[in-house]
């Protein structure tokens, strides 16, 4: 579990829920329990978690802190039965829908390659646009973004292949390592232009997405994250899809756990 998202459990999302329930905030071990329940059950229901929680049986996972959880499935399923619990319909219907977050975290993963692909398109949304056209217009027309999900692909013979969302994510990121190495950069970023192609790292902490290399990972487990610049592009990369919620709302770290970079820089 990532800072921002402890922040987010011990500041929003338990609060909210303890409003509801009428339970105090400061009981940790009710916390505790009420977590370890909501990544032990699949699907539950606000009756049936309730009655999990009040009951005297253990659940399957037990947690001694928030630190038990993962950034990815177990936020997930926490912040989603919180939000059962504090009567949000919407955290409500993505309870037992993990691929709702998944593919969360993959349109972050789509909007921080955006940001790098600012760097040698000068439209970058117009030109994913066209890449979505490309990959899936043909046989569906008028399709965009939000028509692609992460329900995975069933081929012949029953096998599953990679959801539209993965496929656009790992085209994406494969363009954007093209366009790294052949090294042409739009304005504003011509004085970065230079004999040798920038760094995935350098790349990126131009365009003001996180890093994962070696380098700035250390960073972040002294507890020294850093401070990445504002980017000065034309588009507005926070109008990706207003009714595509992002992963990164302090809920989740940009991008977190996911590591499906194309190609390794380091």
């Amino acid at each position: 579990m990532t800072e921002p998202q402890r922040i987010s459990l011990q500041a929003r999302w338990w609060p909210a829920a303890c409003r509801a329930q009428d339970w105090k905030t400061g009981d940790r071990n009710l916390r505790l329990r009420v977590c370890a329940w909501a990544v032990s059950l699949d699907n539950p229901t606000q009756l049936t978690l309730l009655e999990a929680i009040t009951s005297d049986r253990q659940p399957s996972r037990l947690l001694e802190s928030a630190n038990d959880l993962d950034n990815k499935a177990d936020v997930d399923r926490v912040k989603a039965c919180l939000g059962m619990l504090a009567d949000n319909l919407k955290s409500t219907n993505e309870v037992g829908k993990p691929q709702i977050g998944e593919a969360r975290r993959k349109r972050d993963v789509i909007r921080s390659a955006l940001k790098c692909l600012a760097l040698y398109e000068s439209q970058p949304k117009r030109f994913m646009a066209s890449i979505v056209d490309d990959m899936f217009n043909h046989g569906r027309p008028g399709v965009s973004i939000k028509d692609l999900t992460d329900e995975p692909a069933i081929k012949a013979g029953g096998h599953e292949g990679p959801s539209d969302l993965q496929r656009l994510m790992m085209r994406l990121q494969q363009v954007v390592n093209d366009k790294r190495n052949t090294n042409i950069i739009v304005p504003p970023y011509t004085h970065l232009q230079g004999s040798e192609p920038l760094t995935i790292h350098e790349m990126k902490w131009t365009a003001a997405v996180q890093c994962n290399c070696k380098y700035c990972d250390d960073l972040r487990a002294r507890g020294k994250a850093p401070i990445l610049p504002p980017l000065p592009v034309v588009e507005n990369m926070a109008d990706f899809d207003p009714e595509l919620d992002p992963a990164t709302d302090a809920d989740c770290e940009l991008g977190s756990g996911v590591s499906s970079e194309t190609v390794n820089p380091f």
